[in-house]
């Protein structure tokens, strides 16, 4: 049985819907804030009973209901003191509880007891939910980069014309790689793993761009996964959730060659200026990109790392 500030929790479910979702321990570790064991002792059902916060955490990592991941009454044995319509009844409330993040602990007379509290608490919760920021921050980057070669991170912010609030973009990288914004007071801004922008809506929008330089260790089909939130409020804990991409993968080829041919079209060079260019921004090097581009060809040396022009060979198509 639970406490009011934890839940029960089904491990199983937790780790088929990770694995249905390609995601590691190490990622949900890092986004809740405990360690890979721990991660692991809940799938295995070594702690039935989690921290309420961090099963909501899970839940947003999963990017499902908390609901979904909770032990419910299909999931355990048939309590004898319940039976008939009052088991019927103890499993609606519970149901109801679970989709609004109370625990419910099972018995006769929490029915009564608790109802009143639930009408509360499911009053409160649809506050919430009706009281959203109506913001959204889109993640948007290659699908592809070369190891050792920094790309483009974009993220877009969108809300009502008249918002002023200030804002807060909480961006995690969770792999390796460093992020680097663009330069304040004579050199860039040193991110970390963690790169941060606050600022306000100008004409209901708004752009954080910053960079990422891949580990050169990193081998191809490695990926770096990222993970961030936008805070609208002064108190907020959490954010909402930054949509869009989430991974990239590592691979021979440049990050504006989308379609991995080694070769930049006209076509693939103008969505590069299009998307990762902001007004009074030099971060990214179109010089270098171009230079491929005009080159019509390039190659990856994998010894040094950089990408070389190919000339055209004569008598070649």
């Amino acid at each position: 049985m639970n406490s009011s500030n934890s839940v029960d929790i089904n491990g199983n479910k937790i780790r088929l819907i990770r694995e249905q979702k390609g995601l590691t321990q190490l990622y949900l570790a890092t986004v809740v804030g405990v360690t890979t064991d721990t991660i692991s002792r809940w799938e295995n059902r070594r702690y039935p009973s989690i921290k309420l916060e961090n099963a909501k955490k899970l839940a947003e990592a999963l990017e499902v209901s908390l609901e979904e991941l909770l032990e419910m009454e299909a999931d355990r044995e048939p309590d004898a003191e319940i039976g008939g319509e009052e088991a019927a009844a103890d499993k609606a409330v519970s149901s109801l509880a679970g989709r609004i993040g109370v625990p419910w602990p099972r018995g006769r007379w929490w029915i009564l007891a608790g109802a009143g509290v639930l009408i509360v608490a499911a009053l409160a919760w649809a506050v919430i939910v009706t009281n959203r920021s109506g913001m959204e921050a889109v993640r948007i980057m290659p699908a592809h980069t070369a190891p050792n070669l920094s790309f483009p991170v974009l993220i877009r912010i969108t809300g009502a014309l008249d918002a002023g609030n200030t804002l807060l973009i909480r961006d995690e990288l969770l792999g390796e790689g460093q992020a680097i914004g663009a330069e304040g007071e004579g050199s860039p801004k040193e991110f970390g793993k963690n790169p941060r922008w606050i600022g306000k809506l100008a004409g209901g929008e708004a752009a954080f761009l910053y960079l990422v330089k891949p580990d050169k260790k990193l081998r191809p089909d490695e990926e770096i996964e990222f993970a961030g939130d936008l805070i609208t409020r002064e108190g907020q804990s959490f954010g909402e959730k930054i949509g869009g991409e989430r991974r990239i993968t590592i691979a021979p080829y440049h990050w504006a060659d989308r379609d991995k041919d080694y070769v930049i079209s006209d076509s693939e060079i103008l969505r590069a200026h299009e998307t990762y260019s902001l007004p009074g921004s030099n971060l990214i090097d179109f010089n270098e990109i171009e230079e491929l581009w005009l080159a019509g060809k390039y190659d990856w040396n994998k010894k040094t790392q950089t990408f070389v022009p190919v000339a055209p060979t004569e008598g070649k198509q």
